[in-house]
């Protein structure tokens, strides 16, 4: 009776771990199968710095779902930072095969910034010419006991907010 019990025990424990590596593996895929699309626009201009506000649409085509932390984002112009979210320890939800726009970041760019390292920025905004930087996202995302870190860089193009 021993023997039996031992062996039950043993199959169940077997198929408990390969379970849960299945389930974490397939979590891990959908991560990696995440897509951060982020949009900048011009918020606002004015004496005392700029703001940028940074539209950030999340696109999950995997077949499983995942908590992930709100996104930190960080802009760069010319390989310089000039600006960065605030860290935040709201969590989102992504479902399966979704996409989710989340709430308009903020980034806020001193003056002390703005003249110090990023003149010509300024100054070709001014002039309303095309600005191009680079959106730097880092995220965690959460897989039950385990998390994942997550970075995304895109190039984009900032342009004066439409009304």
């Amino acid at each position: 009776m021993k023997l039996v019990t031992k062996l039950v025990t043993g199959a169940t424990l077997s198929l408990a771990a390969i379970a849960g590596w299945t389930y974490v593996s397939n979590l891990k895929r959908s991560a990696a199968e995440l897509q951060i699309i982020p949009k900048a626009s011009l918020y606002k201009l004015g004496w005392d710095g700029l703001v940028i506000r940074v539209d950030v649409l999340l696109k999950n085509p995997a077949k499983g779902s995942f908590v992930m932390q709100f996104p930190f984002v960080t802009v760069l112009y010319k390989d310089t930072v000039v600006g960065s979210s605030q860290a935040s320890s709201k969590e989102v939800k992504v479902p399966a095969t979704s996409e989710i726009k989340l709430d308009p970041v903020y980034i806020q760019i001193p003056v002390s910034n703005v003249f110090s390292v990023v003149f010509s920025l300024v100054k070709s905004l001014f002039n309303k010419e095309a600005i191009t930087m680079l959106i730097r996202t880092q995220t965690q995302i959460k897989l039950g006991l385990i998390s994942i870190p997550y970075e995304n860089k895109t190039e984009v193009n900032v342009q004066k907010a439409s009304a």
